[in-house]
């Protein structure tokens, strides 16, 4: 299992959300070194220097290959790992080189 934070569709109020199904979700946290921008629509986290508060869940790694096609990994997003500003180790998706 992973921990994921997530910021836009993927939260439970998003239209992505489903994709979330059977996780467990675990306290929200804040992640710094980040922006979020818009990219066609979609909010999208970038490299910056700023702060982003989401919602973390645990994945199980199975469920991993069908976020990763829903972000469309690696055009657009890549996933990769960071730390909250509370000492968690998350899995989060960022813009993918190309975008930036």
């Amino acid at each position: 299992m992973k921990r994921l934070f997530v910021y836009g569709s993927l939260k439970s109020n998003g239209s992505a959300h489903h994709l979330l199904k059977g996780t467990k979700r675990d306290s929200d946290g804040i992640v710094d070194g980040f922006v979020l921008i818009d990219y066609q629509g979609y909010p999208m986290l970038q490299r910056g220097d700023g702060s982003v508060t989401g919602e973390i869940y645990w994945v199980p790694d199975p469920c991993l290959p069908d976020l990763d096609a829903w972000e469309e990994v690696p055009e657009v997003y890549q996933r990769s790992s960071a730390t909250l500003r509370d000492g968690r180790s998350v899995w989060l998706y960022e813009a993918a080189p190309r975008i930036n």
